[in-house]
């Protein structure tokens, strides 16, 4: 499935490709940003840190965390308010999308193109919740289930049937996703790879989207899932634990998956594997997953061969040293629950460094 994405284009090419407009995004950007000023000035430390210092306000929102550490102007709710913030102005200005990697289970407002309006980009969450819903809690426990939609299932499921019904679909723009694949049968050992390609162009991803209305403070929470399908021969390799991919469309069918006449038939035939020969695969480090630090970076994109890795392990395993060989994994795989016999297995593998369709 796909829960990690990336995002790293000039605005203007996103406006020339799909000929919409990043007004209201910049629009609502702008009030994000003053959110995140108001509470900043309420500390020195950080108030005297510039917006484009993210790793720098990130450090000190890590520290504010920290048990009895929280300030006093501050609350738990005003501190997660704060990183969250940051997490969604950093890497998006007025000129440029620098997001590097997406988290799923940030739900950050990411730029989508919808049915309903296609000449405007719209900032909706990931994590669709749709508009039925009562129970605000429920509502946020939902959204974890619905970053992804099978397609093959959407119009019968109650999430979706809805969104599906009121042709609610949209576009996502990415320039990659990332994928694991598992070394062992519980998924312990798993090797990361970013899954992008060669010509570094925008690609869509195809969604459907919902408003709902919070019933607490009664604004409006505007989400979109991202919809899969069958692996093609990379991702059948890559996510071979499920063998499912997100489903692309082609930029000469995007303003065909945006018609809202379209028949639920050619809405499923746009549901297929992508073929794009651009598309390539390859190992990068366990930087996507590590904890407290910011990984919204460039560096997160970078490649790494795991087969020295596993050389070495597979070694100390023929000779007995079985701590050695976890600790040699250990620094290259995120997880603290590895052991020697999921190792013994991942060891035996050569892991393909790069893949790609012909």
């Amino acid at each position: 499935m796909c829960y990690h994405k990336a995002l790293a284009i000039n605005i203007s090419e996103l406006e020339e490709h799909y000929a919409a407009s990043f007004q209201t995004i910049t629009e609502e950007l702008d009030i994000i940003k003053e959110k995140f000023e108001v509470l900043a000035r309420k500390d020195g430390a950080l108030h005297a840190l510039s917006l484009t210092q993210t790793e720098s306000i990130h450090n000190l929102l890590v520290a504010y965390s920290q048990k009895n550490s929280l300030p006093a102007h501050y609350s738990k709710q005003e501190l997660s308010e704060l990183k969250y913030y940051l997490k969604t102005l950093s890497g998006i200005d007025k000129e440029k999308i620098s997001r590097y990697h997406e988290n799923g289970f940030d739900y950050l407002p990411t730029p989508v193109i919808t049915a309903g309006e296609p000449d405007q980009f719209k900032l909706f969450r990931w994590g669709l919740i749709p508009f039925y819903m009562s129970d605000v809690e429920k509502a946020m426990i939902l959204r974890t289930q619905t970053l992804n939609c099978i397609s093959e299932e959407m119009a019968d499921k109650p999430s979706y049937r809805d969104a599906v019904k009121n042709a609610q679909r949209c576009l996502i723009p990415v320039t990659g996703f990332y994928e694991w694949r598992w070394l062992d049968e519980k998924g312990t050992v798993k090797i990361p790879y970013y899954v992008t390609f060669r010509d570094q162009q925008v690609r869509s991803m195809a969604g459907l989207y919902s408003r709902w209305k919070d019933k607490v403070t009664g604004e409006y929470y505007y989400s979109y899932t991202v919809l899969t399908t069958k692996a093609n021969s990379i991702l059948e390799y890559v996510h071979n634990h499920k063998q499912r991919m997100p489903v692309f469309i082609s930029r000469e069918d995007e303003k065909a998956w945006l018609n809202r006449d379209l028949s639920q038939k050619d809405v499923a035939d746009l549901c297929t594997p992508s073929q794009d020969s651009a598309m390539r695969a390859y190992t990068i480090s366990k930087l996507l997953t590590t904890r407290n630090i910011v990984t919204n970076v460039p560096e997160v994109q970078q490649p790494m061969n795991y087969q020295t890795a596993i050389q070495e392990a597979a070694h100390f395993l023929e000779a007995g040293k079985r701590k050695e060989a976890l600790e040699v994994f250990k620094q290259v795989i995120s997880g603290e629950k590895l052991n020697a016999d999921d190792l013994a297995q991942a060891a035996s593998q050569e892991i393909k460094a790069e893949l790609s369709l012909g």
